[in-house]
């Protein structure tokens, strides 16, 4: 399972959804990041309890892509997030 972790906040602003560092993280992360649609519609996945594999099938369900694109896009996505600590694997 994966989480945000809690040196992240996530909130939804003016219709974009943001990941703020909080506390002793916004010394290494000078600002905010925005998500596409896509990221946004995963870490509402993540946030809800779903594991990759359900976020992954729901990507897929819901913008009508083939499970390749979706698990390609999805892995990408959390990979990277996992990589700056964004999120946390549990």
């Amino acid at each position: 399972m994966l989480r945000l972790s809690e040196d992240f906040i996530c909130r939804r602003v003016c219709g974009e959804t943001l990941l703020m560092p909080v506390g002793e993280k916004t010394k290494e992360f000078n600002g905010i990041f925005t998500l596409s649609e896509t990221g946004a519609f995963l870490m509402d996945e993540i946030s809800n309890g779903a594991d990759v594999d359900a976020a992954t099938a729901d990507l897929a369900r819901h913008f009508e892509i083939s499970d390749e694109i979706a698990a390609q896009d999805a892995h990408a996505f959390f990979d990277q997030l996992l990589k700056y600590g964004i999120l946390i694997s549990e």
